[in-house]
């Protein structure tokens, strides 16, 4: 695929309809686990990142960038750059002598492809149903991320179909059981307690927070992914996952869009349609008024 000038996604992209609505927040730790699945990314994260430390708000500052170089128009060439520049220093030796940087081109790329690849999990899982057609726009606008991002074109499948062979191959081939993998996973079924919230008062909370992250986590996961981990899974979890999920299809497009959609990705959307440059009702269950 051949370089071209990076464009923030606009109004128009089926992404804008997608990733700032609340269901698709329900794959944000399975996104995180797949990407430090990659050795490369494992080894980058483990080595300069704050995520055993800090990971309140770590998870904080991750989803205010996400937003921004999604949603921020101009402002995500700068978000983009800022990335880059954050992690330029990120390099070194992992624990099996292979040496590794942040920026390495497969790498970054498998970043920006399990954004994608989690979105369309997401709408097949809890909705927004997508058809071919909106899938393939959805993929085209991760393509058009990826340029923003930096990531090199040669590293991003030309097509929808292309990047289902590459991701299955990536899976099969290149992830690994990381311990950065293990951590994020121990961390989803024990989470700290936030900032300045004594211990004593987490402690039901996080109990049952666990357990529900944990178990929407693995659901949402591919068996292949799961094995990978080591991840029991039992027909009576798919059960009751299945439920689950029809529950969400069915309820969340009931909703109106000022509760389906993040506060700063709703002024937008909203700044946008005033403006007239969002159309509504793109995608079956998004994007309606409210």
């Amino acid at each position: 695929m051949t370089e071209r000038a990076a464009e923030p996604l606009g109004a128009d992209s089926v992404m804008w309809d997608v990733a700032g609505e609340l269901r698709a927040f329900l794959v944000i730790p399975s996104t995180l686990l797949l990407q430090v699945m990659h050795p490369v990314v494992a080894a980058a994260v483990g080595a300069h990142s704050v995520f055993r430390t800090d990971q309140w708000g770590r998870a904080s500052r991750t989803s205010d960038s996400m937003l921004r170089y999604i949603y921020g128009g101009e402002l995500a060439l700068a978000e983009a750059r800022r990335l880059r520049e954050l992690h330029e220093p990120f390099h070194g030796v992992d624990a099996q002598g292979r040496p590794y940087h942040a920026l390495n081109g497969a790498a970054y790329a498998w970043v920006n492809a399990t954004l994608v690849e989690r979105y369309l999990a997401s709408c097949s899982l809890f909705g927004p149903e997508l058809s071919a057609r909106q899938q393939e726009r959805l993929y085209a606008d991760s393509v058009q991320l990826g340029h923003v991002l930096g990531v090199p074109g040669r590293e991003m499948p030309a097509t929808l179909t292309e990047f289902r062979g590459y991701f299955a191959t990536m899976v099969r081939e290149r992830l690994e059981r990381t311990d950065a993998a293990l951590a994020v996973l121990s961390d989803l079924r024990d989470p700290p307690p936030p900032p300045a919230l004594p211990a004593v008062v987490w402690r039901l909370p996080g109990v049952a927070l666990g357990r529900a992250a944990g178990f929407l986590t693995t659901g949402t996961l591919s068996p292949e992914v799961r094995d990978l981990l080591g991840l029991r899974w039992t027909p009576a979890d798919q059960r009751r996952f299945d439920r689950f999920a029809a529950g969400v299809r069915t309820c969340v497009p009931w909703l109106p869009e000022r509760l389906r959609y993040v506060p700063a990705v709703l002024r937008v959307r909203r700044r946008a349609a005033r403006a007239g440059g969002l159309r509504t009702a793109r995608v079956a269950g998004g994007a309606g008024s409210g």
